[in-house]
Order: C-alpha cells, then structure tokens, then sequence
C-alpha cells in the first residue's frame, strides 16, 4: 500500500522522496498530512511577548495608539535586537485595569 515517489524540489538539480500510501478511501495522503487525517491534539501555548503588528491586532488597536500606551508606561515591552517585543501579560493587565475602572480619573471633574 506504501510506495515512494520522487518529487522536484525548488532548487535544480535536487529532489525530495517522500512516503505516499493510499488511505481507507483509495485517496493517496502524504506523510506531512498527517495533521489532517488524524485529530488535532496539541495545545495552543499563549506567547510570552509579540511583536508590535501582533500586539495591536490583540487589543484592536492602531500602531500608534499602542506606542503612546508604551510611552506612558502602560504597556511593558522588551528589546531584542532591533524587534520590539510587547509583553502578553502588560496586554491583559492593561484590559483589567480599564475594565475595573482603574482609569476612571479622565470622568471626575
């Protein structure tokens, strides 16, 4: 039922052989489908910190409006080289703080 097939690689000169074997259904899967034939059981594992584009899709914000929130420290992040990295835990902690009406001083007069 298993048989190996030679596939062109994109550099010449080289090629890749791969496992093909034909499944319950005749279909033939490839070894590197195997995710798909069988459920998914891994774990999602929440990041530490991301990057910036990661960081303002995660709270809905603009680019900017994250960058003014580092700036008054409201937000922490980190430098590694020249990426800016955003800490997830700032992120959720900063949501908390507005949520329990941490920041309410902007509604006194």
């Amino acid at each position: 039922m298993a048989g190996l097939t030679c596939s062109p690689s994109m550099s010449p000169g080289r090629s890749v052989i791969t496992l093909k074997m034909k499944g319950p259904t005749g279909m033939s899967i490839s070894g590197d489908n195997d995710q798909r034939a069988s459920p998914k059981r891994r774990t999602d594992i929440e990041p530490i910190a991301m990057r910036v584009p990661e960081a303002c899709r995660y709270l809905g914000i603009g680019r900017s409006t994250l960058y003014v929130l580092i700036g008054e420290g409201e937000i922490e992040f980190i430098k590694l080289g020249s990426s800016t990295l955003v800490l997830t835990e700032s992120l959720k902690s900063l949501v908390e703080r507005r949520r329990d009406g941490f920041d309410d001083s902007e509604n006194v007069k």
